[in-house]
């Protein structure tokens, strides 16, 4: 089947007429004479005629021939025939997806380069009546010449942040979708990682995927927890283990460059790795694996701060219980001695851990001191029963007999039969039940120290400004820091307390205007680029809608730009176009030629 890339050239045909309306008002019709002497010549006549009517059709064709050939020349017609590779105009988007997850290595090669060389013959088979877009792991989809989108795939490099590809592709699709062109696609070379596709709308437009590479096995360090957000001094990190692959791998800790923890885990699993008693102040430290077929993902930063043990103090209101739990604690050096934190059941002017009295008539004077404070929360009423204490404080799984409501609104840590237990508002931390057996069973369980060293060393300091980011990402930064630490050097924080997040990896300190170090930017990779294995085409199609098709090489190549498989017929109309005016020239000169042997006289 012919089309045409030109379709309005197409009206020049109405041309074709001109040679048949000249030939109608050429015709003319000799009078009519009796000349009986020549009546012989009759058949002869009839003969001729004949012949010129034939041959003046001929021509006629000919030329009306030509003129259909010329102007179906200049519409530009293709045909579908195997080997062809012409296209109509097309606005086409290509997506080349260089993500942390294209540093991958596979057979000896990155995963980017294979990409790479997709792209590249996705631009060669570009003319330039179409309008290309380039769009990378960014999301910015950026209109581009031919020579600009190769000079850029030349030099690319994997970036270390992750690309939607779902969201990229309804982006690349909106900006090409209102060009005025007959063709509008969107073309993917991407390691297609199934943890790449977040669902949507269906695409306007067609999109082509280049079946991916095969995945390696991977190991990354998913996420990083640190306990206690602030050491005093010792203190642990939890580290989570993605990726695929059931092979174990060596995970370190780093501190300040140095080894301080080791331990095995394989995909799944968490490890707690001890980090000793690092030096007091704000460390830079990082969870490690062995390398891998992708290196970006192996390591994860994190910002310690550590802290001389906190000094407190237990009065004789919190009870035998608590005043040993916090002897062991300082016995061990997990603790000082002093009054910067003191655990008792009446309030105090600085940091203090409230617990209820033992006198129920002296609420109302708690409450009253509470309220003087400024602390929103109130004891009410004292309720019996049994309820298990749920929340990360060290105490989870022990029960509660008796406790006070807690009434008021702020931070909750931990809950007993879904009502607040233990409640924080700056440095007052209330307790509901008081640490004595017929209150809980906590007291004569291992997890009582634990609980009160929670209580000292991790309520008591007030919690550091560390946020977490991932490269590019923009983050807001806590009110008291003015300066950010960045790789370019120090970068004054703007009014509206906006950071983009480095592109590298890494820890960047805060600080205050006192030049204090105030908190930290931890910058990783996205945990789901470790996440390899790709996704399947039916996945895609539910992401994308019916218009999106994951194709192998021979496919992608044939179906590209719904013009593969079309010859382009220009030349070959224009070979006809002069095989028939070369035919109507040879045809009309052996008329003229016959004419004039005809009209010469005959001999004496």
């Amino acid at each position: 089947m012919i089309s045409f890339l030109q379709p309005l050239l197409l009206w020049a045909l109405a041309a074709a007429s001109i040679p048949t309306i000249l030939h109608l008002m050429g015709r003319r019709l000799p009078p009519t004479v009796l000349f009986p002497a020549l009546r012989y010549l009759t058949v002869t006549e009839r003969e001729h005629s004949r012949r010129l009517k034939l041959r003046n059709l001929l021509l006629l064709i000919l030329r009306t021939l030509v003129i259909i050939l010329v102007v179906a020349a200049a519409a530009r017609p293709v045909a579908r025939v195997a080997g062809g590779s012409s296209h109509p105009p097309t606005a086409v988007a290509l997506i080349v997806d260089n993500s942390l997850s294209a540093g991958a290595v596979v057979e000896g090669r990155r995963v980017l380069d294979l990409l790479v060389e997709r792209a590249r013959e996705v631009v060669a088979r570009t003319s330039l009546e179409d309008r290309l877009w380039l769009l990378l792991a960014d999301g910015i989809p950026r209109r581009l010449g031919r020579a600009e989108v190769v000079a850029i795939l030349d030099s690319l490099a994997p970036w270390p942040m992750r690309l939607d590809l779902g969201s990229a592709v309804r982006t690349a699709a909106r900006a090409v979708q209102d060009e005025p062109l007959p063709g509008h696609e969107v073309v993917v070379v991407s390691d297609l990682q199934a943890s790449a596709f977040s669902s949507g709308e269906a695409t306007p437009v067609r999109v082509l995927f280049a079946a991916p590479p095969p995945a390696p096995a991977n190991r990354g360090v998913d996420s990083v927890l640190v306990e206690p957000p602030v050491w005093t001094p010792g203190g642990a990190v939890v580290a989570a283990v993605g990726g695929s692959g059931a092979g174990p791998v060596a995970v370190r800790l780093m501190v300040n460059e140095r080894d301080v923890a080791r331990a095995v885990a394989a995909p799944g699993d968490r490890v707690v790795l001890a980090g000793g008693s690092p030096r007091f102040g704000w460390q830079t430290a990082a969870v490690v694996l062995d390398p891998d077929e992708l290196r970006r993902d192996d390591q994860r930063w994190i910002a310690l701060r550590v802290l001389p043990p906190v000094a407190a103090s237990a009065a004789p209101g919190a009870g035998p219980f608590v005043a040993e739990a916090l002897d062991v604690l300082q016995s061990g050096g997990r603790a000082g001695r002093g009054t910067e934190v003191v655990l008792d059941d009446q309030v105090g002017s600085g940091t203090t851990v409230l617990f209820p009295p033992s006198d129920p008539s002296l609420v109302g004077a708690i409450n009253r001191s509470l309220a003087g404070r400024g602390v929103p929360w109130r004891f009410g009423e004292l309720v019996r029963g049994e309820w298990p204490v749920a929340g990360e404080i060290g105490a989870s799984g022990a029960t509660a007999f008796q406790r006070y409501r807690l009434e008021g609104a702020g931070p909750v840590l931990a809950r007993a039969g879904g009502e607040p237990w233990l409640v924080r508002a700056g440095d007052v931390v209330l307790v509901a039940s008081r640490m004595e057996e017929e209150w809980t069973q906590l007291p004569v369980q291992a997890a009582f120290v634990p609980f009160v060293n929670f209580l000292v060393n991790r309520l008591a300091v007030q919690e550091s400004w560390i946020i977490q980011a991932t490269p590019g990402a923009v983050v807001e930064l806590p009110p008291s820091a003015n300066v950010a630490l960045l790789p370019d050097g120090p970068a004054t924080v703007a009014g509206d307390r906006r950071l983009v997040a480095p592109l590298e990896p890494g820890v960047y300190f805060l600080r205050g205007t006192a030049g204090d170090t105030v908190g930290a930017v931890e910058v990783n990779h996205d945990a789901r680029e470790s996440l390899l294995e790709p996704a399947e085409p039916r996945a895609v199609r539910a992401a994308l809608g019916d218009d999106a098709e994951v194709l192998g090489l021979r496919a992608f190549n044939r179906e590209l730009f719904r013009g593969t498989r079309r010859a382009d017929l220009t030349g070959l109309f224009i070979i006809l176009a002069v095989i028939a005016a070369l035919a109507e020239m040879v045809l009309g000169a052996a008329g003229a030629a016959r004419a004039k042997v005809g009209d010469a006289p005959a001999p004496a």
